[in-house]
């Protein structure tokens, strides 16, 4: 079970790092947190430009990391739908036989497994963007991310 925990840790602390440089650019306009939704979305290109700006990147790097997450989210679309699709049945197994656990534990666990496979993209998708960075970006994210931390601890 504990290395579930660290397994999940580590997949959140890098997605984090990823996600720092568009939690920057919320708090450098003063708009609210974002959720973890938007980095596939419009608004993933506004924050994108903030972090160009904070981070120093070149159009080149911007260019990399667009792709990067447009890539995810096209390979994670099925996931998505798939999630969704998982959720409705296991409800109706529920609903038509109260007691069919083991059907509802078979569509969770095939649920589970599809959850660690938009994990395991994402992870890769934030390392292929780190790798994008030059080390003086990352440590500068890594300083946006503690910073980040920091306030989220205070509140």
């Amino acid at each position: 079970m504990n290395k579930k925990y660290l397994t999940i840790a580590a997949v959140v602390a890098t997605l984090a790092l990823v996600a720092a440089p568009f939690a920057l650019a919320q708090r450098m306009r003063g708009g609210p947190h974002g959720g973890p939704g938007e980095l596939g979305g419009v608004m993933f290109l506004g924050h994108l430009q903030h972090a160009k700006q904070a981070l120093g990147l070149s159009d080149q790097q911007v260019g990399d990391i667009e792709t990067i997450f447009k890539d995810l989210h096209s390979q994670n679309a099925q996931y998505h739908e798939s999630l969704h699709g998982s959720m409705e049945q296991i409800a109706t197994a529920l609903i038509n036989n109260p007691n069919d656990l083991a059907t509802a534990q078979a569509l969770l666990d095939k649920q589970s497994d599809t959850e660690r496979q938009l994990k395991s993209n994402a992870l890769a998708a934030a390392s292929k963007a780190l790798n994008v960075l030059t080390a003086d970006q990352r440590a500068k994210l890594g300083d946006f991310v503690k910073e980040h931390h920091s306030r989220m601890q205070q509140k």
